[in-house]
């Protein structure tokens, strides 16, 4: 702030005629009203001045005014600056501009025109203040290229003398914002190949939403089954923006004289910060838990004067925002056994799920099946309150084949160190859906309750109960679990459940499991359980127990080349069991060998995945491309280190072309490679280029480096003198300029191995030429040799 005044000394000495001029009007001290004064004002020269506003030193600035004591008039420029909202103030013109009347608005201020300074104070709401928003913006367009992919997972099983060979496959195709699929499996022994999936997909990121045509899975809403079917479907599809928070938000609106910092503390640790202007501020989309709980707000002015707000909020993912809707629409035939037919579709359904937030605390839910012979309708209403949490009570009737009715209600609480939940749902047994099938057993009651709670900083307790009835009896389980951190990444659980029901005898079960990583990417479990099955007295079976032992230890794979394995040894029960298996990642797919022992059988398995990848004319043997990918080229060079997001994924090759796979659709990623790969030939600009591609599409992405030849030469004129230091070199119409040195040397740069290289040279007034032939056995970066200039 102090830069300020002495950038601005020179200016405000030049006013001192100014301020002569000012006091030369005494009849000024009359005025007092803005209007009266405006005529008058506006024959006055502007005046120079100093100002701190709201205690904060601004830049200098032209004033007019009638008097020391007002009225004062500041320029609609100059208050602008300081985030004054000019729609909030009553202006006049003159002058050739609009100017604020500071009386108008009834505050004060300080001004000396003897020592150019002015001394004044805005209430908060004139500023135009601060939106600042936790929730990130995606403002990288999607990039659409054609290409399209052939995916396989082949797989070789033997036991017992048997040998099974299968593959699965898939083929798709993308142009645009259209995305076409079909998967098969193809086996031995009389399988044949089987077609499975055959699916038209359209994404449209701007309305957020998908259509399908072909085989989908049904959306089941929240007490509706997912079904398999052959026909339309058209949802909403929040993953085409993957950043958008969809449930309600936790906010917090403030307000601040001078620019201030606000911090937002969750479990005592900073989340999140922003900065603010003076005026109103709101906080918006606070990263706060699932659950219920508080935020501590900390402001911070510019003077360190400090201020603390806690917030209560309440965030469960299920709920919807304000006005937002979600919803599928499907329309087709039940898909039959899947797997085992090609092309078997049975009766045809229509099915509609939509979810709307009325309000931040209140989401509806309707859903409604319909088939030939029977159909169904019903809802579901969620609410979030401070103290209960998430609430949720939904039913449904049906009619047709079976007129009944399915009652649905749960209740969840989230805290900091504890939470609890419990949920309900009967239906009656002639209730039906669109899974109905005649004489099949189906789940009629469900009741559960759940809690955990945190003992201590390492330790936490679980509880679960459950029960389920259908037409056979009742069946229940009590699971009591705990766990401990041992270390940062070491922990040990217990758990003791037990297991009994109308037509099923007592049974207990406990377990205890130590998991202790060995390194970065190796892992060791080890796990004892024993089961006690009490006596069945009733249908005369005896009580047994078995104890089974088992140790794993493990290493991951990477996202670029590298090696895992697994091995596990146990006793279960009355049987020694071994398992060893060995994996590879590469960039050209994943293989794996297993070797299995169990119960005196041995059995061998091995496999190979991987995929072809194609998009804007490159093609390229790749990992399995089961997510969006990329094909990037660099240039034409060889082993540079790409990566996706800050992870390494693999080396270019020859041709500098590498596939990478497992990127998010419609994310942004961040691809990028290691300078330090690119030779002295290479020549680019920024490393790294954010792409974002639509799901399960691919896209070209080009790192734009280019192979420059640079050399050292020595140029001589035609009389054997070398040509003079200072004269200028361009390699034919580049513009670039390279300065030759002493005795005629110059580096030179962009010289191109495949034709000659025309230099033309300029001394002074005089201009000459020489041709360069790169050998192609040269080195970019080395002394080409002598050339004359002609």
């Amino acid at each position: 702030m102090q830069n300020y005044a002495l950038s601005s000394r020179a200016k405000l000495l030049t006013q001192a005629v100014a301020i002569a001029t000012v006091v030369a009007f005494p009849v000024h001290a009359q005025v007092s009203s803005c209007q009266a004064g405006v005529e008058l004002v506006a024959k006055i020269p502007p005046l120079l001045v100093q100002p701190t506003v709201n205690g904060e030193m601004r830049e200098v600035i032209p004033l007019r005014f009638v008097a020391p004591s007002g009225p004062l008039y500041i320029g609609e420029a100059e208050f602008s600056q300081w985030g004054l909202q000019p729609e909030k103030l009553n202006l006049q013109n003159f002058a050739d501009t609009r100017w604020l009347c500071v009386e108008d608005l009834g505050i004060k201020y300080q001004l000396d025109p003897a020592q150019l300074t002015l001394a004044i104070d805005f209430p908060a709401e004139l500023y135009a203040g601060t939106q600042s928003s936790y929730e990130l913006e995606d403002k990288v367009p999607v990039t659409y290229t054609p290409g399209g992919f052939l995916n396989y997972d082949m797989r070789y099983d033997y036991s017992d003398g048997i040998t099974s060979l299968g593959a699965n496959w898939e083929i798709g195709a993308f142009y645009g914002q259209n995305f076409l699929s079909s998967s098969y499996f193809t086996g031995n022994n009389d399988r044949g190949t089987i077609r499975l999936d055959s699916t038209f997909r359209r994404d449209n990121p701007k309305s957020m939403t998908s259509f399908v045509a072909g085989d989908t899975i049904t959306r089941g809403g929240s007490y509706g089954p997912s079904v398999r079917i052959g026909g339309l479907q058209f949802q909403r599809n929040f993953g085409t923006d993957p950043l958008l928070i969809t449930y309600p938000s936790t906010d917090f609106n403030g307000s601040a004289k001078v620019p201030s910092v606000v911090d937002v503390y969750i479990d005592n640790a900073r989340a999140y910060s922003a900065q603010i202007k003076p005026g109103p501020y709101v906080l918006s989309n606070l990263p706060v838990p699932t659950g219920a709980g508080n935020v501590r707000i900390v402001v911070k002015d510019v003077f360190g004067n400090e201020s603390t707000v806690v917030v209560p909020y309440v965030r469960y993912d299920t709920m919807l925002k304000k006005g937002l809707h979600d919803f599928s629409y499907e329309v087709g035939a039940l898909r039959r056994d899947y797997s085992i037919e090609s092309n078997s579709y049975g009766d045809w359904v229509a099915i509609a799920t939509h979810r709307y937030g009325v309000t931040d605390w209140l989401t509806l839910e309707g859903h409604a099946e319909g088939m030939e012979n029977l159909g169904n309708v019903g809802g579901l209403v969620q609410v979030t309150m401070p103290v209960l949490g998430l609430v949720g009570v939904g039913g449904a009737a049906s009619s047709g084949l079976g007129k009944g009715t399915l009652g649905k209600a749960f209740f969840q609480r989230n805290e900091q160190n504890w939470s609890i939940g419990a949920a309900v749902q009967e239906q009656s047994n002639n209730y039906v859906d669109v899974t109905y099938e005649p004489g099949q057993i189906r789940t009629l009651g469900l009741r559960q309750v759940s809690a955990s709670a945190r003992l201590g900083a390492r330790h936490w307790l679980n509880l679960l109960g459950l029960q389920t009835t259908d037409r056979t009896g009742e069946f229940n389980t009590a699971t009591l679990g705990w766990t401990i951190s041992l270390t940062q990444s070491a922990t040990l659980t217990a758990a003791v459940s037990q297991f009994w029901g109308s037509d099923q005898a007592t049974s207990k079960a406990a377990m205890l499991t130590l998991a202790l990583p060995l390194g970065e990417r190796d892992y060791a479990t080890a796990s004892v359980e024993r089961r006690n099955d009490l006596p069945d007295i009733a249908n005369n079976k005896p009580g047994t127990t078995d104890t089974d032992v088992v140790l794993t230890v493990s290493r991951n794979l990477l996202e670029n080349d590298s090696f895992g394995y697994r091995a596990l040894a146990a006793q279960q029960a009355d049987s020694k069991r071994w398992e060893l298996g060995a994996y590879w990642q590469t960039g050209v797919g994943q293989f794996g060998a297993e070797a299995v022992s169990y119960y005196g059988l041995n059995s061998a398995r091995a496999y190979a995945r991987g995929g072809i990848a194609a998009a804007g004319g490159e093609v390229r043997i790749s990992r399995y491309l089961d997510q969006s990918f990329a094909i990037v080229k660099v240039g034409d060079f060889q082993d540079v280190q790409i990566y996706a997001n800050n992870q390494p994924i693999g080396k270019t090759d020859s041709n500098g072309v590498v596939v990478v796979p497992r990127l998010t659709g419609f994310l942004t990623s961040a691809i990028s490679f290691e300078a330090e790969d690119i030779p002295m030939d290479g020549a680019f600009g920024q490393n790294v280029k954010f792409v974002k591609v639509a799901d399960r599409m691919g896209v070209r992405v080009d790192m734009d480096i280019k192979r420059v030849l640079s050399a050292t030469l020595t140029l001589q004129e035609t009389n054997g003198q070398p040509v003079p230091a200072g004269a200028m070199v361009r390699i034919a119409d580049v513009e670039q300029e390279f300065p030759v040195a002493k005795l005629g040397r110059v580096y030179v740069s962009g010289l191109d191995r495949s034709k000659p290289n025309v230099l033309h040279v300029q001394i002074g007034e005089r201009a000459c030429s020489a041709t360069i032939a790169v050998p192609n056995n040269f080195t970019s970066g080395e002394t080409l040799g002598a050339f004359t200039c002609q």
